[in-house]
C-alpha cells in the first residue's frame, strides 16, 4: 500500500467512534514522515499516579478514561515516558540487565491499546536515570532495554516516534553518560527499527544536540516566559523556530511541550498555604488561555509538524510551580485553555486533511 493510501486509511480510522476501534481493527499504519500540523497532542501522566506511578500504580481503566478525554480535546497523539531506574527495578518492572519484565510490557500494552481505541498514537520517550547512564555497564543495559522495547514494537503503528531522552541538554543532564548514550543510541535504534522516526525533546539548545547527532524529527520545548509571549505574540515562536531550523534544516519540527502553571489563579489556583512557594513563572487560567492562543498560533504560522501541550492533568503535589500545568482541573472540569486547544486542533485536522487529499 502506498503512502497516500496509508494516510487515507489512518484518517478513516481516526474518524471512527471509539467503539469501532478494537483488537480486530486493521493494524495502525506507521508514519514515516510527518506532514504539517499532523501531530496534535498532550503530554501524559495520570492525575493520581504521575511520574513513576504511571507504570507502578495506574489501573487500566484510568488509561481508558484519560485517552477518551484526550481524544475529546482533538488529540491524536500523547507523549509519555518509559522510565528506567533503580526504583523501577525495585518495583519489579525491570530486570538487572535492563530488560522489561512481563509486568512492564503488560502496562505499556494497556496504554498503547487504550490510546489506539481512541485514535491516539504515542510518542515514547525513554528516560534513563543518570545513575544508570553513569554505570560501567550502562551501554549493555540501555542496549538491552531498547532491544526489548523497540524489538517488540518495530511494526507497531500505535507508536508514532521513539524519543531518545527528555531535555538532555540541560546542565544537570548533559553528562558524559548522556552524550555517549545519545551518540550511540541513534544509529542503534535505526538498526533495530528502520520503520519509525526518532526524535529528542530539547529545551532549546539544538547546538548541543548537533554534537551527538540529530534525530529524524527535531523537537523543542517552548517555555519562554509569559511576559515575553505576551509582549511579542506568535512572533516569539517564529524566532525560536528559526533558530531550531538553522540546526535541523528541513527536518520536521515539533513543539514537544508548552504551557504554564495556573497556580496563581485567585479562585482556582493553589491553596493559601502554598502561595508563598509560587515562583515567577506560574500565572492564572486567563494567562494560560492567552499563552495557548499565542503558541498555537505561532506553530500554525510556522507550519510545524505539530505541538503537544504540557499537560493533560493538574497533579496533587505540593509544588505549586509544577502542580497546575494541566488542561483539566482536580475536579475533572476543563480550564478555558482546553477550548483553545480543541478549536485549534480541529482547524489543524481540517488543514491536514486537505494536504492528504
Amino acid at each position: 500500500m502506498n503512502r497516500t493510501a496509508w494516510l487515507t486509511l489512518a484518517a478513516l480510522l481516526l474518524a471512527l467512534p471509539a467503539s469501532a476501534i478494537g483488537p480486530e481493527a486493521v493494524r495502525a499504519p506507521i508514519f514515516r514522515e510527518l506532514q504539517p500540523l499532523s501531530v496534535r497532542g498532550v503530554n501524559y501522566f495520570p492525575r493520581e499516579t504521575p511520574w513513576g506511578g504511571l507504570w507502578t500504580k495506574t489501573p487500566p481503566e484510568v488509561f481508558e478514561k484519560d485517552m477518551a478525554l484526550a481524544a475529546s480535546l482533538g488529540c491524536n497523539t500523547i507523549r509519555t515516558f518509559l522510565t528506567f531506574s533503580a526504583h523501577l527495578e525495585q518495583a519489579g518492572l525491570l530486570a538487572p540487565d535492563g530488560s522489561l519484565t512481563r509486568a512492564y510490557h503488560e502496562k505499556f500494552e494497556q496504554l498503547l491499546a487504550a490510546g489506539w481505541r481512541h485514535g491516539i498514537r504515542v510518542i515514547v520517550c525513554f528516560e534513563f536515570s543518570q545513575p544508570w547512564l553513569a554505570a560501567t555497564n550502562a551501554a549493555a543495559r540501555w542496549q538491552r532495554t531498547l532491544t526489548d522495547v523497540i524489538g517488540a514494537h518495530r511494526d507497531d503503528g500505535r507508536v508514532l516516534l521513539w524519543d531518545l531522552m527528555n531535555e538532555p541538554e540541560e546542565e544537570a543532564k548533559w553528562t558524559a553518560g548522556t552524550r555517549a548514550y545519545l551518540k550511540a543510541a541513534l544509529p542503534f535504534i535505526k538498526q533495530l527499527d528502520p520503520n519509525h522516526l526518532t526524535t529528542i525533546g530539547i529545551t532549546f539548545r539544538a547546538d548541543r544536540l548537533a554534537t551527538v547527532g540529530l534525530p529524524d524529527v527535531m523537537q523543542y520545548h517552548e517555555y519562554a516566559g509569559k511576559d515575553v509571549f505576551f509582549r511579542d505574540g506568535p512572533q516569539r515562536v517564529l524566532v525560536t523556530v528559526g533558530h531550531q531550523r538553522k540546526v535541523g534544516g528541513t527536518r520536521p519540527l515539533l513543539i514537544g511541550e508548552f504551557g504554564i502553571s495556573t497556580a496563581r489563579d485567585d479562585k482556582l489556583g493553589v491553596t493559601p498555604e502554598l502561595r508563598g512557594k509560587i515562583g515567577a513563572a506560574p500565572g492564572t487560567e486567563a494567562e494560560q488561555t492567552r499563552l495557548y492562543e499565542i503558541v498555537l498560533a505561532g506553530a500554525g504560522q510556522a507550519q510545524l509538524a505539530g505541538a503537544l501541550a504540557w499537560c493533560l492533568h493538574d497533579y496533587p503535589i505540593k509544588n505549586p510551580n509544577e502542580s497546575h500545568f494541566g488542561l483539566v482541573r482536580a475536579d475533572g472540569s476543563l480550564k478555558p485553555a482546553a477550548a483553545v486547544l480543541q478549536k485549534t486542533f480541529a482547524r489543524w485536522q481540517a488543514a491536514a486533511a486537505k494536504i492528504d487529499h
